[in-house]
């Protein structure tokens, strides 16, 4: 029996690399990763992130892209549970490697280049964003295909390739979506990840060997620039 996604045709995962990232935990997560069984897998790895992330756009095959660096873990349905969605665009819910550990899930554009976390997403939904990061990100051909090349690039303003990606997005006609019930681990000093206990949003900081320390709140909204 088959316990993987549904298949929904080819599509191809992009792994995005640093040029002396190396993460047991990610390598670990990828090979667990419940897919449909005709996946191809793309490796890049350069300083140049811009360029790696629009190689990765233009060596795809199939459906779909699902985008992932090697500095995140993930539960191994993960990729199943966005591609449940069929939405055009899905990114499961990740929280920034450093303090203040924001989700990096936009809620809106306050002014150019400066954007306004979303600290108040609702727990176990499917919400519409504004923006979000590309860390996990599933998207469709046709949403690729409506851009065109380049995809991601930096306008000059500050903001980096996934914000003005996320605006091409938008221009595209297209809505973009955050599962908050799928969670994604940032590995930094500590691998830290969301999590929603005593009906609010905490962040777990997994310190390794088995342990972990939880925060009791996310700090409150602020507007940050994101560059």
């Amino acid at each position: 029996m088959n316990n993987g996604p549904r298949q929904r045709g080819m599509g191809t995962i992009g792994i995005l690399s640093g040029p002396f990232s190396r993460y047991a935990a990610f390598t670990i997560a990828l090979l667990n990763t419940l897919k449909p069984p005709d996946t191809r897998l793309e490796y890049t790895q350069n300083t140049d992130i811009v360029g790696n992330m629009n190689l990765i756009c233009r060596n795809m095959r199939g459906d779909w892209l699902w985008i992932l660096g090697d500095d995140h873990v993930w539960e191994p349905d993960l990729l199943a549970r966005l591609m449940a969605h069929d939405v055009d665009v899905v990114v499961p819910l990740c929280l920034t490697r450093t303090a203040p550990f924001s989700p990096v899930v936009y809620s809106g554009e306050v002014e150019e280049g400066v954007y306004a976390s979303a600290h108040d997403l609702p727990a176990g939904e499917l919400v519409q964003v504004h923006a979000a990061g590309s860390a996990g990100m599933l998207v469709k051909r046709r949403v690729l295909d409506a851009i065109g090349d380049p995809w991601f690039s930096t306008d000059g303003t500050g903001m980096n390739e996934d914000l003005t990606f996320c605006r091409k997005v938008r221009d595209a006609g297209f809505d973009i979506y955050c599962d908050t019930s799928a969670l994604l681990g940032h590995i930094g000093t500590m691998t830290v990840w969301p999590t929603y206990q005593d009906d609010k949003w905490k962040v777990d900081l997994d310190v390794g060997n088995g342990n972990s320390l939880t925060l009791d709140y996310l700090p409150k909204p602020e507007l940050a620039v994101v560059a």
